[in-house]
């Protein structure tokens, strides 16, 4: 069992980090692993020079999509969700950041609505839930796009030069990370001209950027392409432009809305009793991420499967993370709510 978790009432840095608009982890941690075989050795296929040039495309990769100096912004993505046991849904996010004092975040999708405003003295927010659908997390999670470095057990096996869908020429890496007994075939491909990223194929799922813009020295992609398991599942599209006339309206708090506060310390849920899984018999290892509260009374509240190979497992890691027991987050010195997203594996299933 695995979990990551974030403080209903966060640490004050966090304001700061997130208000430079690209707060995204520069190394990939993705939840569920397909593709499984048995693990090589480490060593194999790896060539210093291969992985080098690897590290470096990345790098250029990264810092392409990186302002040295970013303004005041409004960004805006509208998203599609494609299902096909259902019509097509659509959803917006937007994040107005005033640099140095806070941001103004709204999601709507469907009957989720949030406005969050994150000011030097906490979240003013009004929200229908505490819990955010799969679909906006992940659009939260891409955008405005997803930066990604190597781990020091990726294995770097070659980089070849293929004609991206637009035509472009690009540079592919291939490479398998290592987890555990596990093994995923992963491929990240960049524009070979301006070093942008084309797509990320990391186990299952691919992200793929495309229409690139040009803001505030960097590049952004101003559409965005996210399949899982070889399926289209969202589509993106994303304009930023800087706020010239911003005012203090941006970070006015909204009517009726709850504060929370930051937290000057805090401890995150411990926990206590987490039944597992029963083992299976030769089949695979597949893992289900799981999101929810641990609230302050140790439950976990409002689970939702986040992502799942295969539904029957998604309801199984649900209900049993349903039946987990913790000994709630500490802010402050006091018990507090803690969004956590659970990974659940099972072993030959």
């Amino acid at each position: 069992m695995e979990f990551q978790s974030s403080l209903r009432a966060v640490c004050a840095d966090e304001l700061f980090k997130s208000a430079c608009e690209w707060g995204f982890p520069m190394k990939y941690a993705l939840c569920v692993l397909a593709g499984l075989l048995l693990m090589p050795d480490k060593s194999e296929g790896q060539d210093p020079k291969v992985r080098s040039e690897a590290v470096q495309l990345l790098e250029r990769a990264n810092g392409a999509s990186m302002s040295p100096n970013l303004p005041n912004l409004e960004r805006t993505d509208v998203f599609r969700v494609l299902d096909t046991s259902s019509p097509v849904r659509e959803g917006t996010f937007t994040r107005e950041v005033i640099q140095g004092a806070g941001r103004r975040e709204e999601a709507t999708f469907g009957d989720y609505h949030a406005l969050n405003v994150f000011t030097k003295a906490g979240v003013n927010t009004v929200r229908t839930s505490e819990l955010r659908p799969p679909e906006v997390e992940t659009v939260m999670r891409l955008t405005p796009i997803y930066l990604v470095s190597f781990a020091d057990d990726d294995v770097i096996h070659a980089i070849v030069d293929r004609v991206g869908a637009n035509g472009q020429k690009t540079r592919c890496i291939e490479f398998d990370t290592i987890r555990g007994q596990r093994v995923e075939n992963n491929e990240i491909c960049v524009d070979a001209a301006n070093g942008t990223f084309v797509s990320q194929k990391i186990g299952n799922l691919l992200a793929e950027y495309s229409e690139y813009f040009a803001f505030a020295g960097e590049l952004v992609p101003g559409k965005i392409n996210y399949s899982r398991d070889g399926v289209h599942r969202l589509e993106i599209t994303q304009t930023i432009v800087e706020l010239k006339d911003a005012t203090e309206n941006v970070l006015a708090a909204p009517p009726n809305a709850s504060m929370r506060v930051w937290c000057k310390t805090f401890k995150r849920a411990i926990g206590q009793s987490m039944p597992q899984p029963k083992e299976g018999n030769g089949g695979r290892d597949i893992d289900v991420a799981i999101r929810g509260i641990i609230g302050s009374d140790g439950r976990v509240h409002q689970a939702v499967v986040q992502s799942a190979e295969r539904a029957d497992l998604g309801m199984e890691a649900l209900a049993l993370v349903q039946q987990w027991v913790f000994a709630p987050a500490v802010c402050n010195g006091q018990p507090n709510e803690e969004e956590a997203t659970f990974v659940v594996h099972f072993h030959g299933r």
